[in-house]
């Protein structure tokens, strides 16, 4: 076995290693100052000390606004069938020209960067080792202090390993900070190893964690967001990506099996559905503390679900920032058009009156949006997620149409030339940034990571894959009750065996209620993947042109209530270059080819080079 000293430059060798060198404490969490530059000595002197340093570590979570690093300005949903991004913005990947060596521009890199305060998972792992090495020695924290404070970076470690797990495969496992001297083995374990440690990880930290925590430590990791994040695992592996009687891809890493089980068993469902069923156990015997924001006011309960800090729906978020600011460069780049929501996506949205939304419905396409009245017609998510024409946009009606102050630049150009290119697809990304002006700016940040509807829909996966979507569980629930939980938040009409039988169609359903409900929060970037469902992404996809047909006195009503005519556009190239280029390796991604030429025990997933 080679020995690594710390010039080797190896990524999964240097997060390991920690020594007395200095490292820098910057920004923000849980609303505390930190420190500007301290060594590790003086850092683990002092309880203050310590606890800004873990959150450090809790900076390098994700988040799903744009911004100029992990995927060049643009979203993880601009590689699927729900956004687009203009030309301005992405990397190779949106491009369809990603390639193993230029990998660390793609969906997800393992490049260990801090630039401008963007930490990357690997940054997180090292500090999340760096803490646990050295708490203990802090004099003035308790014991408890201590414990609980090791099951947060534990969850921090698991958290990036799952992330690995989903966009890469098996990875190789670090279990402590590693000395110079010490022999390492940096092979990349195989799926069924990694489920088994970072299961391991969770429950160990679940085991440390409160179940909840006040509103003042909003924020921290709990044993909740443990067990949720363990059933977010065993659902992406028993998903076919990972679970079925072939390999997505033939090559070395799937003959070794980092890349897939080996096999198909349907027992993998189960321990997903197990994972499932012991989150609701532990929450009730917690009071059921987690519950979805369910107020009987549909619109602002689903913003509420995702948007609200300390909301007892979200189990698992970070915060880039304290507060919203409509001058950062994430909210800024909207109005250039990144995260524009393809016509697939809006047309997903069903109507209230239990119709599918169609096109070809002279009713619809009439009113799509709004009825003679100015009333909503359609899934309330639809205008909490995408602003749509007529929709609240700087405090006045979007004009997303021909001769409008947001009228598409590929229409000739809005009057309001620095917004004028966020309703480039004909409507344009709302959720997470709301109006872009007043209604956000300065309100308390987050960016929800794992919320509690997802452990409702995937339990609801798990049984209908186990062939018992009918039958009642411990809860006295079905399949069906778990996606109607989410669905009777907004209102929306309910799923049954009558209107949705069970087997392909349910699951199909339950697909587009996650796209429904988690748009913009990096959730179907991850199922089409483990379901193989490149048919998605083999679809046209389209905008929307909105001219005026008004009627006399139309100009004098509002933007809601006028007439307008639509047409839909073959506008967008297909994310990855999908249609013409499909390959399966895109099902994962590349390691970075520098990393494989190191030569330190890393495969190549299948089909890159």
């Amino acid at each position: 076995m080679k020995k690594y000293i710390i010039g080797c430059c190896s990524l999964f060798a240097s997060l390991a290693f920690v020594g007395c060198e200095d490292f820098k404490l910057g920004g923000k969490f849980l609303e505390k100052p930190v420190s500007d530059e301290m060594n590790i000595d003086s850092v683990f002197s002092h309880k203050v000390f310590a606890d800004q340093q873990l959150a450090q570590t809790y900076h390098s979570l994700p988040d799903f606004l744009p911004w100029n690093g992990r995927l060049g300005w643009a979203q993880l949903e601009c590689i699927t069938d729900l956004a687009e991004t203009t030309k301005k913005g992405g990397t190779e990947y949106h491009k369809g020209s990603l390639t193993a060596a230029n990998s660390n521009s793609g969906a997800y890199s393992l490049i260990y960067d801090n630039d401008n305060g963007q930490f990357s998972s690997v940054y997180g792992i090292r500090q999340a080792y760096i803490y646990l090495n050295n708490v203990d020695r802090v004099p003035d924290m308790t014991d408890e202090e201590k414990r609980i404070r090791k099951g947060e970076a534990k969850m921090i470690i698991a958290y990036h390993y799952v992330d690995m797990l989903r966009f890469l495969g098996g990875m190789p496992w670090i279990d402590r900070a590693y000395k110079p001297e010490d022999e390492m083995d940096m092979e990349r374990m195989t799926v069924g190893e990694s489920v088994e440690k970072i299961c391991g990880l969770i429950d160990e930290a679940a085991g440390m964690l409160p179940w909840s925590v006040s509103a003042e430590d909003d924020g921290r990791m709990t044993a909740a967001g443990a067990l949720a994040l363990k059933l977010r695992l065993l659902l992406f592996t028993a998903s076919p990506l990972f679970n079925d009687k072939e390999p997505y891809k033939e090559g070395e890493a799937a003959d070794k099996h980092y890349v897939w089980w080996g096999d198909y068993k349907q027992e993998r469902w189960q321990d997903a559905l197990d994972a499932g069923l012991n989150f609701l156990r532990k929450n009730q015997e917690n009071g059921n503390f987690y519950k979805l924001v369910d107020t009987d006011n549909t619109r602002a309960d689903f913003f509420a679900g995702y948007f609200n800090r300390y909301n007892q729906e979200v189990l698992i978020s970070s915060h880039r920032w304290i507060k919203w600011d409509k001058w950062t460069k994430s909210i800024s780049q909207i109005r250039f058009g990144h995260g524009a929501p393809t016509q697939n996506y809006v047309d997903m949205f069903d109507m209230k009156n239990g119709e599918t939304f169609d096109w070809n419905n002279p009713a619809h396409r009439k009113n799509p949006f709004y009825d003679e009245q100015g009333n909503e017609v359609r899934d309330p998510r639809l205008y909490e997620t995408v602003t749509v024409l007529g929709g609240n946009f700087k405090g006045r009606e979007a004009e997303i149409y021909q001769g409008g102050k947001e009228q598409p630049t590929w229409m000739g150009g809005g009057q309001d030339g620095r917004w004028s290119s966020r309703g480039y697809s004909g409507t344009a990304m709302r959720k997470h940034i709301l109006d872009g002006d007043d209604e956000v700016n300065g309100r308390p940040y987050q960016c929800p990571l794992l919320r509690l509807p997802e452990v409702y829909l995937s339990i609801a996966e798990a049984m209908n894959e186990l062939g018992i979507a009918n039958q009642p569980d411990e809860f006295g629930r079905t399949a069906y009750d778990y996606v109607n939980l989410v669905r009777g938040r907004v209102d929306m009409w309910s799923l049954t065996p009558q209107n949705t039988p069970a087997g392909e169609v349910l699951r199909e359903a339950i697909l587009k209620e996650r796209a429904l409900e988690f748009g913009f929060e990096e959730v179907r970037y991850h199922d089409i993947n483990r379901w193989k469902h490149k048919d998605y992404l083999e679809k046209p996809l389209f905008c929307l042109a909105t001219y005026p047909d008004y009627e006399p006195g139309d100009e004098n009503k509002p933007v809601k209530q006028r007439h307008f005519r639509y047409e839909l556009v073959e506008k967008f190239p297909n994310p990855r270059v999908w249609v013409e280029q499909w390959d399966n390796k895109y099902y994962l991604c590349p390691i970075a080819q520098d990393e494989i030429n190191k030569k330190y025990g890393l495969v190549q997933n299948p089909g890159w080079e």
